[in-house]
């Protein structure tokens, strides 16, 4: 059973100049089978125009799952990943968080923080017309995953969700394609990472409607 809240005041979907996002998702899985817990995660975004067309952007996501049996691990297909060109820029799809034999374990907890500043062109090459499609990027983001363990205090989790983030910044170019969809193209610098992670340094392309 999923339910989901969300309160969109922004004047776009795809880059949007003004407004805020708020997004809370709750999902409930136990009425029956071997599945059984409690998944919830959020996020906000809050946009502000200023001089010369520039528009700066900051977002932030967060979530946490509990088995609602303590004898059972959350199968790995329910639980939360990080890493990509849409959620942390800089690593490889899923690559953030412990591996095995290349595939990502990913983990019951997760928070991610993004900064972005969006301009447009250098010297407004086809303003008013093809050139308002694109918008150079710069930003920073930063995130953790990893897991709550009930054995310690909910500071010492907290501390840990901190002390282990990861953050990158870079820049490029955004397209924006219709209603449908961006296109970003950014070189990424990542600057903290942590043992297990999959690193993505340099270019890295992205394509989809949601970003961090």
């Amino acid at each position: 059973m999923v339910h989901s809240f969300v309160r969109d005041k922004r004047d776009d979907k795809i880059l949007p100049t003004t407004g805020t996002l708020l997004k809370v998702v709750q999902e409930y899985a136990g009425l029956g089978g071997d599945v059984g817990f409690v998944k919830n995660d959020f996020e906000f975004q809050v946009n502000k125009s200023f001089f010369w067309d520039t528009v700066v952007q900051m977002s932030l996501a967060g979530g946490i799952m509990k088995s609602l049996d303590p004898s059972k691990d959350v199968k790995i297909n329910d639980k939360f990943f990080l890493g990509g060109p849409l959620t942390l820029r800089g690593f490889n799809l899923k690559g953030v968080g412990p591996h095995s034999e290349g595939n990502a374990l990913g983990a019951d907890a997760y928070w991610l923080g993004a900064l972005h500043l969006y301009t447009p062109l250098p010297f407004r090459p086809g303003k008013g017309g093809f050139g308002e499609l694109f918008r150079t990027h710069l930003f920073i983001n930063a995130g953790h995953l990893g897991s709550v363990s009930s054995d310690k205090t909910p500071k010492e989790n907290l501390w840990q969700l901190v002390e282990t983030m990861r953050w990158v910044y870079g820049g490029g170019i955004v397209l924006r394609m219709g209603k449908i969809a961006r296109l970003e193209l950014n070189y990424v610098v990542p600057m903290s990472v942590q043992k297990g992670d999959s690193v993505n340094p340099g270019l890295q392309f992205g394509i989809g409607l949601t970003f961090i």
